[in-house]
């Protein structure tokens, strides 16, 4: 199956206008490193983007995203733990001030998770509750 023409497109797009218009930006974070003040768990779906979402530019969130948008609890033991890790990430070592758990309507894996598993506490209102 060749690869698809869209996103070929897309990257040459990108190359030519999105790139020359945040090519300082970019040198600045690749010179300076990242310092955003947000980080948002997020699902990954492909309807959800959070870079659209928030009108965010480059550097200014840190993503993590997995099915389902879901943070397991906290287990010190051997195994790899992603979401974990990313969060010890953003907070320790990027100090992140803020962090979004982005849920969304249509959920496939929200859905398909086991019901005792589907306990939804908004953080600070209906507007962020689960899908």
């Amino acid at each position: 199956m060749p690869f698809p023409p869209r996103l070929i497109e897309g990257h040459r797009a990108f190359l030519g206008a999105g790139l020359r218009r945040e090519q300082d930006r970019y040198r600045e974070l690749a010179e300076s490193g990242q310092s955003p003040e947000i980080m948002v768990i997020g699902c990954c779906d492909s309807r959800v983007s959070p870079e659209v979402i928030f009108d965010a530019r480059p550097g200014e969130l840190f993503v993590m995203r997995n099915v389902a948008n879901i943070v397991p609890p906290y287990a010190p033991d051997e195994r790899a733990h992603g979401v974990s890790a990313a969060l010890e990430f953003g907070v320790a070592a990027l100090k992140v001030k803020h962090i979004v758990v982005l849920g969304h309507a249509h959920c496939g894996g929200s859905k398909r998770l086991p019901k005792r598993l589907r306990r939804c506490r908004p953080a600070t209102s209906s507007a962020t509750g689960c899908a």
